[in-house]
């Protein structure tokens, strides 16, 4: 009976030391939601030709975000946006491969993956498959991306912007 206790209990340590070693729980799953809702957004206002579709989604330089990181991000954005004219954006696949929570300086990076495609009538003028991290900043409107790198391009078919 004492060799059963000690595997349980040996059991429901491995579990807690698991648990506890992803690190960020709630944090975590806020940062995913945060980005999947980014996602989203990103998606809806490429194809109204909305270029402030991501602005609430972004911290604030006055809310810790760098200016020159957080001013690049935005702007990739609001330029691919301005080179479409008419085109509509349709995603394939889209996967949050990591995010890595450091709760005590309230920051995050997030890798994710996308794959989509510009749809210029019913063709695919754009394809593109790419790897991004993003850094995100815990301020008092909760999560907010505070820059990002350059997207790691793995596949592209077609040429954009168009000519």
């Amino acid at each position: 009976m004492k060799k059963w206790i000690w595997i349980a209990a040996i059991g429901v340590i491995v579990v807690l030391v698991i648990v506890l070693s992803r690190g960020g729980g709630k944090a975590e799953g806020d940062i995913r939601r945060l980005i999947e809702d980014v996602q989203t957004a990103a998606v809806d206002g490429m194809n109204r030709g909305n270029p402030n579709a991501l602005d609430t989604y972004f911290a604030t330089v006055a809310e810790g975000a760098q200016e020159n990181g957080l001013t690049e991000t935005q702007e990739a954005y609001k330029n691919f946006i301005a080179q479409m004219s008419g085109e509509s954006v349709q995603i394939h696949s889209f996967s949050i491969e990591d995010v890595e929570v450091h709760e005590d300086g309230g920051l995050a990076r997030v890798t994710y993956q996308m794959h989509l495609s510009v749809i210029r009538g019913s063709a695919a003028v754009f394809t593109v498959q790419f790897t991004q991290n993003l850094a995100v900043l815990r301020t008092p409107r909760g999560w907010r991306i505070s820059g990002g790198d350059t997207p790691q391009i793995e596949e592209t078919t077609g040429v954009w912007p168009p000519r």
